[in-house]
């Protein structure tokens, strides 16, 4: 897997996720946020979409995406990060669930996700497809 370090704007979107905890925040449960960068240079965050019932959920990605879906067409996703903010001491960039790396790939195959490398403790970029190889095609 091709790994890409980090580049100024993508510090500035995982910013705009953890700013969306500041705009957005009820019954302590949104406790993660995402945000997306589209080639233009804009930036569309969103929220988790928690529930009483856990299986009524949406994670953030497919929410902040479908915020983007005017723009998308015409002005790609080109990098998606996710926060977590869980931990009373920081924000903590988390890899998208499986269900989200099938959604990301729906909408930006050739986007870059932020993510967190054990390997190298530090925050990489990787494609959107490198974090589901063998993608469900119908």
């Amino acid at each position: 897997m091709k790994t890409s370090p980090l580049e100024t704007a993508d510090y500035d979107l995982i910013k705009a996720a953890q700013s969306e905890f500041l705009a957005i925040r009820s019954h302590n449960w949104h406790g993660v946020a995402s945000a997306l960068r589209l080639k233009s240079g804009a930036i569309i965050s969103g929220m988790v979409l928690e529930a009483e019932n856990p299986s009524l959920t949406i994670c953030a990605e497919p929410i902040t995406i479908g915020k983007a879906l005017d723009h998308i067409h015409s002005d790609p996703i080109v990098c998606i990060v996710a926060v977590r903010d869980r931990e009373e001491t920081e924000h903590k960039v988390i890899p998208p669930c499986g269900r989200c790396r099938e959604f990301i790939t729906d909408y930006a195959q050739d986007a870059y996700v932020i993510i967190h490398s054990l390997e190298e403790n530090t925050l990489i970029k990787v494609l959107a497809t490198d974090l589901l190889p063998f993608k469900y095609k119908n």
